[in-house]
């Protein structure tokens, strides 16, 4: 499998920034490794108060496939809430993924398209825990949640050590 391209697609939360130890270790084996960030994630510039859909959230990945090369193919490896834009991709871009894993992530077959979906594929975590933000206004869904600082180490990087964090 080495000379693949592998397309590493980060959770809620997180950028590519997030794969960087793995993507080193990939890359010295041989493979081509893209971490995206998608859309107001890592350094992506776009304001996620502005992101009103998964198909504005996945657009950087969508991007980076559609303009792959002819007949090139590669492997999607999504992490978390990451795996729904996996499962976008897949279904968008059915002859230009070899393969799909995912690992500790969503897998709903055909992605959010009913609530019972929103509700089985995004992660849930108490109120207090949480800080949201309502970019289009109060009387509308909040648009981002963020992690609290006190409970990132504890829900999101368990084994990172000081510094990563």
């Amino acid at each position: 499998m080495a000379g693949e391209h592998l397309v590493l697609v980060h959770g809620e939360g997180h950028g590519g920034w997030c794969w960087f130890k793995l993507r080193w270790l990939l890359e010295g084996s041989g493979y081509q490794v893209t971490c995206i960030d998608l859309a107001g994630g890592g350094v992506d510039p776009t304001d996620p108060n502005t992101v009103r859909s998964f198909e504005q959230y996945d657009k950087p990945l969508l991007r980076l496939i559609s303009a792959l090369p002819e007949g090139e193919k590669v492997i999607l490896i999504g992490h978390g809430s990451g795996g729904l834009s996996v499962i976008h991709a897949m279904h968008e871009f059915v002859d230009r993924i070899k393969q799909a894993i995912f690992v500790a992530a969503a897998m709903l077959p055909f992605g959010l398209q009913t609530d019972e979906d929103k509700k089985d594929g995004l992660p849930s975590l108490p109120e207090n825990e949480t800080e949201l933000t309502f970019g289009a206004g109060a009387d509308d869904p909040p648009t981002t949640v963020a992690l609290r600082l006190e409970f990132q180490r504890d829900r999101l990087s368990q084994q990172s050590p000081e510094e990563i964090l």
